[in-house]
């Protein structure tokens, strides 16, 4: 069984209770590592910048191309520990925001999971 620490995820800050650390596991855990993942934009990380969502080359575009978005995102998700498959994306694309709204249900080994993010600048 797999574990995390909880992290809140209006501020980003870890959450703490009591002064410990909280530890959250099953459907919990992978909703928030889908957020963690679909948070990562590619070259964020100097040791692997191959790794995380190619926001400014493919999403956050001119002309965004929303097959190839609804592509990278269900692969992102996909690729979470415990997620088997993504059974249903919707994206409402912001232009002028420059941001984009998902609401996916994932099939996870824990059930379904449905969730609504807003990613882009100053998420």
């Amino acid at each position: 069984m797999a574990y995390d620490i909880a992290m809140n995820v209006a501020t980003n800050d870890l959450v703490l209770e009591n002064g410990d650390l909280m530890i959250i596991d099953n459907a919990e855990r992978v909703a928030q590592q889908i957020l963690i993942s679909l948070r990562f934009w590619q070259g964020e990380w100097f040791l692997r910048t191959a790794d995380g969502v190619p926001y400014l080359e493919r999403i956050l575009v001119k002309n965004p191309n929303l097959a190839h978005i609804r592509q990278i995102l269900t692969e992102q998700i996909q690729a979470v520990p415990g997620v088997e498959i993504v059974n249903n994306m919707d994206l409402d694309y912001d232009q002028q925001a420059r941001s984009l709204r998902v609401e996916y249900t994932a099939k996870t080994n824990y059930g379904l999971l449905t969730r609504t993010v807003t990613l882009g600048y100053g998420r």
